[in-house]
């Protein structure tokens, strides 16, 4: 009899004692909600696709909790200063504000490019680039798949 397993309660409390236990708990509770209100819906087809992405959310967030329980994470996590987010928060929430007013996909661009030139580690004209391109394409990404395969309705506003 092997005496050094520790019963799945036990390891489910200390889990949850930790701080990347909660993390992992709170961010499944928020993956099941937005599961449930993007797949419990009167008119399924319309929420189809925000349906595949909140479950395919959902099942990450519990094998995450999983590992976490039977101790199967890396301990290898590296705090991110608040204060380094911030900038980011404040660019959703402006595009966010945007959207409907600019339009989708220029709100989108400038957000995803403030974003980009902000974090990147290359300096000087590098990061402009670097930072346009990748925003550039994955705006013509976002356009073929939404717009032109899934023929979804976005936010057209302004400038388009």
């Amino acid at each position: 009899m092997n005496t050094s397993r520790v019963p799945l309660g036990a390891s489910l409390a200390a889990s949850l004692r930790s701080r990347r236990g909660l993390v992992a708990v709170g961010v499944l509770g928020i993956a099941l909600f937005l599961f449930y209100i993007s797949f419990f819906q009167d008119d399924r087809e319309a929420y189809l696709f925000p349906g595949i992405v909140a479950g395919a959310v959902l099942l990450l967030c519990a094998v995450s909790l999983v590992r976490e329980v039977f101790g199967l994470s890396a301990d290898d996590f590296q705090p991110f200063p608040f204060r380094r987010e911030v900038f980011a928060l404040a660019v959703m929430a402006a595009a966010a504000a945007a959207a409907e007013t600019v339009g989708m996909y220029v709100t989108c661009f400038v957000a995803l490019f403030a974003v980009s030139a902000w974090y990147s580690p290359r300096r000087g004209r590098a990061r402009i680039v670097n930072s346009f391109l990748f925003s550039a394409g994955f705006i013509g990404f976002m356009h073929v798949l939404f717009s032109v395969m899934l023929n979804v309705q976005l936010p057209k506003g302004l400038l388009i």
